[in-house]
């Protein structure tokens, strides 16, 4: 079957509820999105008013911590997608077995991840042309990140869940506690303020940490009481292989394509320094604004992602054709808008993360054009939502490894490299990678070939209830 996004698939009335639930999704989502990211960025700009240096090292250990997010990606992928389509299928078993054994695994990878925190001055050394008190900065930020991502993946993992279940409040409400708490510790540890000692660098690291400690406590008790969850059900607490493999058969692909990106972005990050390091700190300044700029689009894919995600799981494939249409709709509402201002106040957003005049010169032509791609933006986010929802996740990752791999790495070393564009050129690519991705994608959807793997998640969340009316 062929899809459009012109089409209307739903009644007017039929419309306008979509629109009420996808609102009701996604503006708490949008919400939650922003105060993660102010989690980072309160980070970035205490750090760019410390020094360039600092913000500059932090940020280069954050690009390495994308990389080891891999596993906390896909858990969280599955289960937002599985809790979703379990409870469209009325399935409460498979709902709680797919949070508790999504915990099982985030908690395996948290451990894991500290293994790497000796050897954190080794890894930091993919970053040959880096400023010496740039990597000292990054070593420092990411030995405690790392020694603290067991607070990462239970927030990530609880997090999703919650969405799964059409909760996106409780995790709004949970970033904006925490994000409060680290703004509050960010300024005291980095600087030396209210009797707490000058930390620096890894005073915004341990501040991240503790904050995430709370935002874990609050989730958890909100998890135990969701009535859509289940998680007070013994049978759902336990190991199950089956449910494993299906949490990351489904999340698994959107880990590679986030590892694949990743990867591209270290790749992308030594591009930059080619032209200097004062270049790259313009540049992850640019991309700080790039990241506020997403926030809408993101909260409507996580809306799209729970709907589709529901009536799939009830096999309703032309109601999640209106769906996507309708999160199309207001994606490109909101993130049109967000680039008109980006286009029309560059200078304003970049001062928020540094006051160096160099850099705030550097970034203000390269900030300009990201206003002017939100359109695309709004399509790439509603692709993934309607495709993450119906468990087509290998196609975005292919999508994404042969926009960073064949057009982002490519043209923007072509242009920083011989054509000695510095800033601009790499952000040409940058710009190219997001048109291709998001276009391909589109034509993908509009195709109809995503429904046969929308039909077998279905299947997945459905066969236990086959196999218990088998037992009875």
């Amino acid at each position: 079957m062929k899809y459009s996004l012109l089409k209307e698939y739903l009644s007017k009335n039929q419309a306008r509820e979509i629109r009420k639930e996808l609102l009701a999704l996604g503006l708490p989502s949008m919400a939650e999105n922003a105060l993660q990211m102010i989690l980072g960025l309160v980070d970035t700009a205490f750090l760019g008013h410390l020094s360039w240096q600092a913000m500059s090292g932090a940020s280069l250990a954050n690009q390495v911590l994308f990389i080891f997010q891999i596993i906390l990606i896909a858990v969280s992928t599955g289960i937002t997608v599985l809790v979703s389509n379990a409870i469209g299928a009325k399935n409460h078993e498979m709902v709680s077995r797919s949070l508790w054994n999504g915990v099982y695994l985030a908690t395996v990878w948290g451990l894991l991840m500290m293994i790497f925190v000796p050897v954190v001055p080794v890894i930091l050394r993919i970053f040959p042309n880096v400023d010496p008190q740039v990597y000292r900065s990054g070593v420092d930020y990411l030995r405690i990140m790392l020694l603290g991502t067991l607070t990462m993946s239970f927030m990530g993992t609880l997090g999703a869940a919650l969405r799964g279940s059409g909760d996106t409040k409780t995790p709004m409400i949970v970033a904006a506690v925490s994000n409060t708490l680290n703004v509050y510790l960010d300024y005291a540890m980095i600087f030396g303020k209210f009797g707490l000692p000058r930390l620096e660098t890894k005073g915004a690291a341990l501040a991240t940490v503790l904050s995430r400690l709370v935002g874990i406590l609050l989730l958890s008790i909100a998890v135990l009481n969701n009535y859509n969850l289940h998680a007070r059900n013994k049978r759902g607490r336990k190991f199950d292989l089956t449910t494993i493999r299906n949490i990351l058969s489904v999340g698994l692909p959107t880990a590679g394509e986030n590892m694949l990106f990743s990867t591209g972005l270290l790749l992308f990050a030594n591009i930059l320094l080619l032209a200097g390091s004062k270049i790259y700190a313009a540049h992850r300044v640019g991309i700080n604004i790039e990241s506020i700029s997403f926030m809408p689009g993101m909260g409507i894919s996580v809306a799209i992602t729970a709907l589709v995600g529901r009536y799939n799981g009830k096999g309703d494939l032309r109601k999640i054709a209106g769906i996507v249409r309708q999160g199309w709709i207001l994606a490109s509402i909101f993130q049109v808008t967000v680039g008109l201002f980006i286009f029309t106040f560059p200078r304003l957003l970049i001062t928020l993360f540094t006051k160096d005049l160099q850099i705030i010169t550097m970034a203000e032509f390269p900030v300009r054009l990201i206003g002017l791609v939100q359109a695309f933006l709004a399509i790439d986010y509603s692709m993934n939502g309607a495709l993450r929802g119906t468990g087509n996740t290998s196609f975005p990752m292919i999508t994404v490894a042969l926009a960073m791999w064949l057009i982002r790495l490519p043209l923007g070393y072509l242009f920083v490299a011989y054509f000695k564009l510095g800033l601009l050129g790499a952000w040409i690519g940058m710009i190219a990678d997001i048109i291709f991705r998001s276009l391909t994608k589109l034509v993908f959807y509009l195709s109809g070939r995503w429904e046969g793997t929308a039909k077998k998640t279905a299947l997945r969340v459905n066969r236990k209830m086959v196999d218990l009316s088998h037992h009875s």
